[in-house]
């Protein structure tokens, strides 16, 4: 069980650090950070308790309308709303939550304790020889949804119109998780040429880190 926990932890905890390197105003309190990672962590239990009657079919369907139906309802807004009530209980109205870049920090650090968390589920059940594909990919994945929907978190601490920007944020990242979801689910293409999707989304979250950076700059 050690090496399953290190197997998923030691992969998060390097993608936090390079995340975190892009904070280079006013840097988070180690504490803060722990915080949301603990919060994401625990979101994966409602995410677990919203999917659970649902499970059998996610494993697989020939159906592409259920196919739709369980990527964007199911996983892509379900796990992104817990993630984003996760972020949002453990700083939102923190007096550390200081700019707009912080949002994305904190909620990449959420995400990377939910996918922690389900990377030891995943781990367990198939063994140690998808810890590398968890560790990289599904990991990255969960960065991706999150970081984008910390990019409006961030807009929505400093906005007199906090919940349209944490509206606008949610869907973003629901749209983006479920349509990685249902391109696996539905197996439309290759597993491989995901992997172009999410380093597109990263491609996209990196230029919403820079612009989150210029507005922190202007703080």
């Amino acid at each position: 069980m050690f090496t399953v926990l290190l197997a998923s932890l030691l992969p998060g905890l390097f993608w936090l650090w390079y995340f975190n390197r892009y904070d280079v105003h006013d840097k988070e309190p180690f504490l803060e950070l722990v915080r949301c990672l603990i919060f994401g962590a625990l979101a994966v239990i409602p995410a677990l308790i919203w999917e659970a009657p649902f499970r059998s079919m996610l494993q697989g369907t020939n159906h592409p309308f259920i196919a739709l139906a369980l990527s964007f309802v199911v996983v892509g807004l379900g796990e992104e709303t817990f993630k984003l009530a996760a972020v949002y209980l453990a700083v939102f109205r923190s007096e550390h939550f200081s700019e707009p870049m912080d949002g994305i920090i904190y909620a990449i650090a959420a995400s990377i304790g939910f996918s922690v968390v389900e990377n030891v589920l995943y781990i367990s059940a198939f063994g140690l020889a998808v810890a590398p594909l968890r560790g990289t990919i599904a990991t990255l994945a969960h960065i991706a949804f999150a970081g984008l929907a910390g990019y409006f978190l961030g807009q929505a601490r400093f906005s007199d119109r906090p919940f349209s920007q944490l509206l606008l944020g949610l869907s973003v990242a629901a749209f983006a998780h479920g349509l990685y979801d249902f391109l696996l689910i539905s197996r439309l293409i290759s597993p491989f040429v995901l992997v172009f999707l999410i380093l597109g989304l990263h491609y996209v979250l990196i230029q919403v880190i820079r612009k989150a950076v210029k507005s922190s700059q202007g703080r």
